[in-house]
This record gives structure tokens, sequence and C-alpha cells, in this order.
């Protein structure tokens, strides 16, 4: 008797799993005010230490603590990086390919010694597509 109750709450799980086209972290992405990360990285003094959103292809996840993604950017830009504290969110490897929105502030990410900055953006929300 437990087992067909069981099966029933995960496939109804599943379905539900299914029909959310996004996985979420955090607060609630602003999706009204999108800025390119384009933008960002023609002015990046502009941004720096202001609330932004932006939406990107990931193109990489950290395969140690998934503490940070990065999004396409144009070839000859610097690569952009969504970076949360170790174990604040954990983004899924699945993310690769996928569509994300990112709220958060600007910062500068140091490259090392003889290399230009790049910059960051450290999210209060995040949200993945599942397609």
């Amino acid at each position: 008797m437990l087992k067909p109750i069981l099966c029933a709450l995960g496939l109804a799980l599943a379905a539900n799993a299914l029909a959310e086209n996004t996985v979420s972290f955090g607060d609630t992405v602003n999706k009204q005010q999108i800025t390119a990360v384009a933008s960002i990285l023609a002015k990046p003094a502009a941004y720096l230490e202001q609330q932004v959103t932006v939406v990107g292809e990931v193109t990489g996840v950290c395969t140690k603590q998934q503490c940070w993604m990065t999004l396409a950017t144009a070839e000859n830009e610097p690569r952009f990086r969504i970076k949360v504290r170790d174990g604040d969110m954990v983004f899924p490897l699945s993310a690769k390919g996928k569509t994300a929105y990112a709220t958060g502030t600007v910062k500068v990410w140091p490259q090392g010694e003889g290399k230009p900055d790049a910059y960051q953006l450290v999210p209060t929300a995040v949200e993945i597509a599942s397609e």
C-alpha cells in the first residue's frame, strides 16, 4: 500500500519539477532592469558597486565548490563571472549552456600580476533556465 503512494508522490514531484522552467537561488531576480554584460565590460567603472541584473549563456561552472559561473562574452572581452562565497549558492554543473539571470553587485575580479582586472557579479539572486 505504501509503495504505490510513494510512486505517485514521486511522479507528482517529478511533474512539478518539469513544469518549473528554472532553478532559483537567493532572492527574486529583477528582470525589469537588465544590463547587458557588454555594457558593464565597456564601462566597468560606471557599474562598480552598483546593483544590476545580467542575463547570459553559462559558459563555465566551478567544478570544485560550484561557487561561480561564467557568462558568455564577446571574444575580445574578458570573462564575466557570477561568484558567491563557497556554500552560499551551489550552481549545478548542468547549468553550462543554459541561460542564467543574476541580480547583484558588480565587483572587480583581480586576475593576478601583470594581467588586467576582470569583473564579476556578487549575486543576491540567480535563476537558471532548465532548458
